[in-house]
């Protein structure tokens, strides 16, 4: 063998080492790309733009876990309604996550790769769940998502100056309460079946 065999078998020995130690730590780097994002929006902004960018941040956040619990719902659940709901979560999140990642990327605002350890924790425990135990924990957990996001999103309106997003707030704000609604509907079916 001479140098430059020697040379071409490490590099690929060395590639290949590198790629396999990264399987399986994507979700670490999700989340260090995740911190390094939350503090650059620290960094950049200050005052009602900063507090803007939390929110961003936190939204955006917050609906990569919403669709992975609709994605989730259309997989697991037996029940036709909760599929409805879950697929017009799907299209819709799935939407302003799209039009709030192109307005962040517009005002230079450092955005989350995937949602919070929190909502990854709660959605392993309902995914453990089967059946009606299953729907119950799906929906009570996208109302409680929804239910803060309302309150977010109109915490927000009341203090931002900035256009643009409180054109995103408001045309929002009615599908967070038409989708809680269906929530709420669904849930109240559950509750006479007991």
């Amino acid at each position: 063998m001479n140098i430059y065999q020697i040379l071409a078998v490490a590099t690929s020995l060395t590639l290949l080492s590198c790629n396999e130690s990264g399987r399986g730590n994507d979700s670490n780097l999700n989340e260090d790309q995740n911190e390094a994002a939350d503090e650059s929006n620290t960094s950049k902004f200050a005052g009602k733009m900063q507090r803007d960018a939390e929110f961003v941040f936190d939204v955006i956040a917050s609906n990569y876990g919403e669709i992975k619990l609709a994605e989730l719902a259309n997989q697991r659940s037996r029940t036709e309604q909760v599929k409805k709901i879950a697929q017009k979560l799907l299209a819709e999140h799935t939407a302003s996550l799209n039009e709030l990642k192109t307005l962040a990327q517009a005002k230079a605002i450092s955005v989350p790769v995937e949602e919070p350890d929190a909502s990854k924790r709660k959605l392993e425990d309902i995914a453990e769940e089967s059946g009606e135990d299953f729907d119950k924990q799906w929906v009570s957990e996208m109302l409680d998502l929804h239910e803060k996001s309302i309150d977010g999103f109109e915490k927000r309106l009341d203090d931002t100056e900035d256009e643009e997003l409180r054109a995103f707030i408001t045309k929002t704000l009615p599908v967070l309460k038409e989708h809680r609604e269906h929530l709420e509907t669904f849930e109240k079916s559950l509750e006479k079946k007991v």
